[in-house]
């Protein structure tokens, strides 16, 4: 659950933040020493206490099993721009859609200040979160370098009027999602309409699963599923949104956050669609031969 954060939760969210972003300077060699100002480092309790009483950012946290687990701030700018701060989920939080439900829910909340451009920064070597980014919208507008980092500072931008609706929610897990409602969906499809719940059930229990939900309904809107030996390739299948909720980006925030998940980093990706071509192709797969498309490793 998204909520907005209390002043006596800073401490917990300043330990998240440095917690989420130490295994970025552990991937990248980073240390006190030599980067004193990265994320990692130099998030504490009275920075917070500054950004929210000094700047007066907005701050929201994710909280999941009774536990805080994901963080980010908007810090608004004028004329309609806002920067994104600190987006951070816990290591053992993460591959479960909150990252990119913070993500959405920071578009639909700048939306909503009058935004229209939300900029972020990143480690520009982290090539997998600038492609993490890159899948929800964002434009890489350049770099920097400072003296007092070991890497170079990337930029982006998120042009906030051309994401469609965020106003939603991404569960991960089979476990998480009722075969009921995915029942329900797949009924309404020229490819599953005639499988039992049975069928259904068992290739949910053998598939990654990925449901999407309006952020204030509990109706399952939508769903996909991956089947991968997660060292060579990826197959795509079962992707659908409830008629009654097309037309709304739902479908776009589905297949963005699944095709930028780590674990599918490297691999090659495939589907079948008979007329979502279109869809895809935003996401790196190409037709092969009418319905077969083929997503080559990154």
């Amino acid at each position: 659950m998204i909520r907005e954060v209390k002043r006596d939760e800073l401490s917990a969210c300043a330990e998240l933040i440095r917690k989420s972003f130490q295994t970025v300077a552990d991937e990248f060699g980073f240390t006190e020493e030599n980067a004193p100002r990265f994320t990692a480092f130099a998030t504490t309790e009275e920075r917070l206490k500054w950004h929210m009483d000094g700047e007066h950012r907005l701050m929201y946290l994710d909280e999941e099993e009774g536990r805080i687990c994901g963080y980010y701030s908007l810090l608004l700018r004028d004329p309609g721009e806002c920067e994104l701060g600190s987006l951070s989920v816990l290591p053992e939080y993460r591959h479960r859609g909150i990252g990119g439900n913070l993500l959405l829910h920071a578009v639909k909340t700048a939306g909503e200040q009058g935004c229209t451009v939300m900029n972020l920064s990143i480690v520009e070597e982290n090539t997998v979160l600038r492609s993490w980014y890159e899948s929800y919208g964002a434009v890489h507008t350049g770099t920097e370098k400072f003296d007092f980092f070991p890497f170079t500072c990337g930029y982006m931008k998120i042009m906030l009027e051309e994401t469609g609706n965020p106003n939603c929610r991404i569960v991960e897990g089979a476990e998480r999602i009722d075969v009921d409602e995915v029942v329900r969906l797949l009924r309404t499809t020229y490819w599953a309409g005639k499988r039992s719940k049975g069928q259904i059930q068992k290739s949910m229990e053998h598939s990654a699963c990925y449901g999407v939900y309006l952020e204030d309904e509990q109706k399952l809107a939508g769903f996909a599923r991956v089947i991968s030996d997660y060292a060579t390739t990826w197959y795509l299948c079962d992707v659908i949104i409830d008629p009654a909720y097309q037309h709304r980006g739902l479908g776009k925030a589905l297949v963005s956050h699944i095709a930028s998940l780590p674990e599918y980093a490297g691999l090659r990706g495939f589907l079948f669609t008979r007329d979502a071509h279109g869809l895809y192709e935003k996401y790196g797969f190409e037709t092969v031969n009418g319905r077969a498309m083929v997503k080559s490793p990154r």
